[in-house]
């Protein structure tokens, strides 16, 4: 399906596959993060696309579209409401540099569109979508079928028997990037004029993949796919009736799974997605994470409980029927937004998208044949991600959010300067042409040193977990703690081993307060609840220990464990078995 290269519009293809195809490709990790050098890497490789791409680039006098400059405005809301959260300034750095990124990726694509060199950006980002998906169905059939084959290195280890995962190992953004792999192959097929049984074969290992991870998500994907093909007039009709037999075709995959899987015993993990569909819980717990998120939307409309704090302060909140998993992320966009920032500016984010999008319908309707079947499916891909950020958070993470972007800029970059109003030549003099060009390229850098920089940091906390991948001689834990806690950006992992490994962790005390902003666990709730008592805090010790008590985590049943011990009636009460003081959750702040 790749077309040939050249010379004036493909040169970037490399690129593309470094920053786009590569990240969802690897499966090598170093604690504590799984996706880290996949992040890292479509970071520093968009950045170097950018980079290089604007040291040649000549944008034209058309300007940027009312729709690409709505969506910049909208950035532009979520970097203050960043900037200014109460978060650590550390870990406001990578979402700031992730937003500031993705910004320019949209403006110098949806420029390019309009300039006419949009083949500069979606070629070979079409391309490098397309290549990461079939090879992730090759790492998901060896995950499905041949799981002995998984080193870790090549194919990560499947987690669950008889579902694939892919190298991001998460089943629901494998699903989404094949589906982003499956339009790709449609738009390349029309495109190159391909012959359709090739289209149909590549369809067919794509919806074949969405199958193997038996992802709910994916499925919904599929169906939008094939509502692609009823909705789509201007597609060929082979291909709508293609898209369309995609539904049928995924069923028939799922039912040859369950034979073929039953026959080796091994049980689809797909059988299981359905009972719980159908007899069980079908949100898998997002229904209960939604009414809590809810809760502290109504508690806090106007200001909301500040940008990366959702954790802290849903963690610290009495809710006896909270599910039990630990969410950093309520699992919906727009929650997430209304809960973090407020409703007044939740609600401004989304009306400045839903306007961006209503201007850009004209590229559907109004542009050239070429033109409207780009934004076509350019919708449709942000369509099928928007629909994955209604369940999960996909673009929480780099290697989706930044094509994303990419494709935002071509949507809103397809809409014909013949269809804006005009604009008088004085809004945009040359000064301006000769700025956008420079912003790019040190945008591109900066992103690229960035990331090399992120790395370098990021490896002095990750020895505190694998101290084999030290250079030389392993230094003793305590040095590479308190070497991992310099880290501007990761140092709050390194104040996690610090505080949860303290015999009297109320002497660590300021140990708490970056990693209580990432993630509030088992671990880290007993340590802290044990340093506010040994600070003499002993209402606030009860509250954090009420807490941990809602999430029934077997992990805690040791520190449970006196409240129900012979004697346990004693005086005075241990403080993880007094009642609930229910304090606020802002009273709870390290």
């Amino acid at each position: 399906m790749t077309p040939p290269l050249s010379a004036d519009r493909n040169a970037f293809l490399p690129l593309a596959l470094l920053a786009v195809a590569l990240p969802f490709l690897i499966a090598g990790s170093a604690p504590p993060t799984s996706t880290y050098f996949n992040q890292a890497l479509a970071f520093g490789g968009c950045g170097l696309w950018l980079m290089v791409w604007a040291l040649g680039a000549r944008p034209g006098a058309a300007g940027s579209s009312a729709a690409t400059r709505g969506l910049l405005g909208v950035g532009a809301l979520l970097l203050l409401a960043t900037a200014l959260s109460s978060a650590p300034w550390g870990q406001r750095l990578a979402p700031l540099g992730c937003l500031l990124l993705g910004g320019a990726l949209m403006h110098a694509v949806a420029r390019s569109c309009r300039d006419g060199r949009g083949g500069d950006w979606t070629l070979p980002l079409m391309c490098a979508l397309l290549t990461a998906g079939l090879l992730s169905v090759v790492i998901g059939a060896v995950q499905v079928f041949a799981p002995e084959l998984a080193d870790g290195r090549w194919v990560a280890f499947a987690t669950t028997p008889g579902r694939a995962i892919g190298n991001m190992r998460q089943p629901n953004q494998l699903s989404t990037l094949l589906l982003w792999a499956a339009a790709a192959a449609v738009w390349l097929s029309l495109r190159e004029r391909r012959p359709i049984v090739q289209l149909a074969l590549v369809l067919a290992a794509l919806v074949f993949g969405v199958a193997m991870t038996a992802s709910r998500t994916g499925l919904v994907g599929v169906v939008l796919l094939a509502l692609w093909g009823l909705l789509d007039r201007r597609l060929p009709a082979p291909v709508r009736g293609l898209l369309l037999a995609m539904v049928p075709f995924y069923a028939l995959c799922w039912v040859g799974l369950e034979q073929w899987l039953a026959s080796h015993g091994v049980m689809f993990y797909g059988d299981d997605q359905l009972k719980k569909t159908l007899h069980g819980d079908a949100s898998s717990s997002r229904g209960r994470i939604w009414a809590n998120t809810w809760a502290l939307v109504q508690a806090h409309p106007w200001t909301g409980v500040g940008v990366g704090a959702f954790n802290f302060v849903w963690s610290m909140t009495p809710f006896p029927g909270r599910p039990v998993a630990f969410f950093d992320h309520s699992h919906n966009l727009p929650l997430q937004l209304a809960v973090e920032s407020g409703l007044p500016l939740a609600g401004a984010v989304l009306a400045g998208v839903a306007w961006a999008g209503w201007r850009a319908r004209r590229a559907l309707v109004d542009a050239d044949e070429e033109r409207a079947r780009d934004a076509r499916t350019a919708l449709f891909m942000l369509v099928m991600v928007g629909v994955h950020s209604l369940l999960e958070y996909p673009l929480w993470y780099v290697y989706f959010l930044l094509p994303a972007m990419m494709l935002a800029g071509w949507l809103t970059g397809s809409v014909p300067a013949s269809v804006e109003p005009a604009r008088p030549p004085a809004a945009a003099p040359g000064w301006r042409l000769r700025l956008g060009p420079w912003l790019w390229s040190v945008t591109g850098a900066l992103a690229l040193v960035a990331s090399v920089w992120s790395t370098v940091e990021y490896w002095t906390v990750s020895v505190i977990f694998e101290p084999e991948l030290s250079f030389g001689e392993a230094e003793p834990l305590s040095a590479r703690i308190e070497r991992g806690r310099r880290s501007v950006l990761w140092g709050h992992h390194a104040d996690y081993a610090r505080a949860t490994m303290a015999k009297a962790p109320e002497e660590v005390f300021d140990a708490f307060d970056r990693p209580l902003h990432h993630l509030a666990d088992t671990r880290l709730m007993i340590a802290y609840a044990r340093a506010l008592e040994g600070r003499g805090e002993t209402a606030r010790a009860a509250h954090v220990a009420a807490r941990l008590r809602e999430f029934r985590n077997p992990a805690s049943a040791e520190f449970f464990s006196v409240c129900d011990a012979p004697g346990s009636d004693r005086r005075p009460t241990p403080f993880q078995c007094l009642p609930d003081p229910a304090l606020p959750a802002e009273l709870m702040r390290p």
